[in-house]
């Protein structure tokens, strides 16, 4: 049998075919790199867009996720903060991009695995009557749908706050 009549062809062949999707691959990610720069956000948001497919939180004006307005624990601002820190750093393909303890804000960003879609993950953390609220809104930079990523990975971490030990300090 001669390299012609192969299932894969010819070698040459196998190459530029290889080489063409590898160039379609990167030129995808430059894509969407340059479609959803990473933004700084002026201010916490106050609501997800109306019928939004693509985006979900806790906090006042919750949208999909658990509907709650906010998480509460018995937790100094800075025992949450370093444990939103920590929830971040320990998920996949995430960076921090803006942390203000004083504010009580940290603004990260997640990206896909295959594409690199960048999803924008903001917290807000402060105190009320001695307990720390904390809030949380993550949404998608592109595309008007997100397959639930977004809503699972709020109830995620939702769901890793409220499994933790808290050292039941007063929040101020």
């Amino acid at each position: 049998m001669n390299e012609e009549e192969k299932w894969y062809g010819s070698p040459r062949r196998l190459q530029v075919f290889a080489l063409g999707i590898t160039t379609l691959y990167i030129g995808m990610i430059f894509l969407v790199w340059v479609a959803a720069p990473t933004l700084e956000f002026e201010a916490y948001p106050t609501q997800c867009p109306e019928d939004s497919q693509n985006c979900s939180r806790i906090a006042p004006n919750p949208y999909r996720a658990s509907g709650e307005q906010g998480i509460v624990v018995n937790a100094s601002k800075a025992e949450v903060m370093s444990e939103i820190i920590a929830w971040i750093d320990s998920q996949p393909r995430t960076e921090v991009v803006t942390e203000s303890q004083d504010a009580g804000y940290i603004h990260s960003v997640f990206r896909s695995f295959a594409i690199r879609f960048p999803d924008d993950m903001l917290f807000h953390v402060e105190c009320d009557n001695g307990s720390a609220v904390i809030w949380t809104h993550s949404e998608s930079r592109l595309g008007g749908y997100d397959f639930m990523v977004n809503d699972d990975r709020v109830l995620s971490f939702a769901e890793h706050i409220e499994n933790q030990q808290w050292s039941a300090e007063s929040c101020e």
